[in-house]
């Protein structure tokens, strides 16, 4: 758990190749203090606005998670945004000369081993965070996502494809190191077919077997090193998930049962939690000696407080 908002030392540039455009991208990643958040910036064009990394800006969620509109948005922001999550960064601001994150290995690990080697810097201001207070349901279809009161935040996700993947489980319940062994190396997965077909529509142009697990229709992963988990794709899917819900702006603190969804189901449930009242409290988490996890106490603005800040 981090108890306190976080930054990067210093300035630090990343370039790759976008997933779905092809194109050479270059983001600069410049530190922010304390309750400034998280911004976007698109530079290829003049006169664009930052963006804030937040649920209500959230404008597509096909194939990717995308913030902002027109000219001034950024897609697939969901494996550096669970990078960032993971290490507990709050404030940051992100300079980009395109429409999306660089992919790099389809995963967050590249992001992650990026930010620690640069150097994180400990903000003098808590971490709020939001704890669920009440169980919530919301099902679409074969799809369904729900949550219930927790002490820390844990994920049971559950997907179901035909041929090779089929039906996979898996339970993580969070912690910074946990994260980075266990579900950050997974990357990005589909059928060879899936990938020709999103070629011919234009989208995943970059795509391939050097930045997502590809699997032939016969069922044969067709990446050289194999996979890196026997369930990695389930893995990739809390991944997902994870860098979803992080558009909160503050960590939740419940437990997710998560069945077969995507981005657009994950922005759908967290937009709903965020504006029903009672379901979720920002809270202050506290150290408490001789417990393994923070205690929390309900001293903390109201979510429309919060947010309007």
């Amino acid at each position: 758990m981090h108890y306190h908002q976080k930054t990067i030392k210093q300035q630090i540039q990343v370039s790759g190749k976008g997933l779905h455009t092809n194109r050479q991208i270059d983001m600069i990643l410049s530190p922010r203090p304390m309750d400034t958040g998280i911004w976007f910036l698109r530079t290829d064009a003049p006169g664009n606005s930052p963006v804030r990394a937040r649920s209500e800006n959230v404008s597509d969620t096909s194939l990717a998670t995308t913030i902002g509109h027109g000219p001034e948005s950024v897609s697939t922001i969901e494996h550096f945004m669970a990078a960032l999550g993971a290490l507990g960064i709050s404030n940051l601001f992100v300079e980009i000369n395109g429409p999306e994150t660089p992919v790099l290995d389809g995963s967050s690990l590249p992001w992650i081993k990026l930010l620690r080697n640069v150097g994180l810097r400990t903000l003098n201001a808590p971490r709020p965070y939001l704890a669920v207070r009440r169980p919530f349901e919301l099902t679409e279809g074969d799809k369904m996502i729900s949550m219930a009161p927790d002490k820390e935040l844990a994920i049971d996700f559950t997907i179901d494809f035909p041929g090779f993947i089929q039906n996979q489980g898996k339970s993580f319940t969070f912690s910074e190191n946990g994260f980075v062994s266990d579900i950050s190396p997974a990357r990005t997965f589909c059928l060879l077919s899936e990938v020709e077909k999103m070629q011919r529509a234009g989208k995943a142009l970059g795509g391939g077997l050097s930045n997502a697990v590809v699997v032939s229709g016969n069922g044969i992963v067709l990446n050289q090193e194999g996979l890196r988990f026997p369930d990695e794709c389930v893995r990739h899917k809390i991944l997902d998930f994870y860098g979803d819900i992080t558009l909160a702006e503050a960590p939740i603190i419940g437990r997710f049962t998560v069945v077969k969804s995507g981005h657009s189901l994950n922005h759908k449930f967290l937009t709903t939690i965020l504006t029903t009242p009672g379901l979720l409290e920002l809270v202050t988490p506290v150290r408490t000696p001789g417990e393994r996890y923070a205690s929390l106490v309900a001293p903390a603005p109201t979510l429309r407080q919060a947010w309007a800040n």
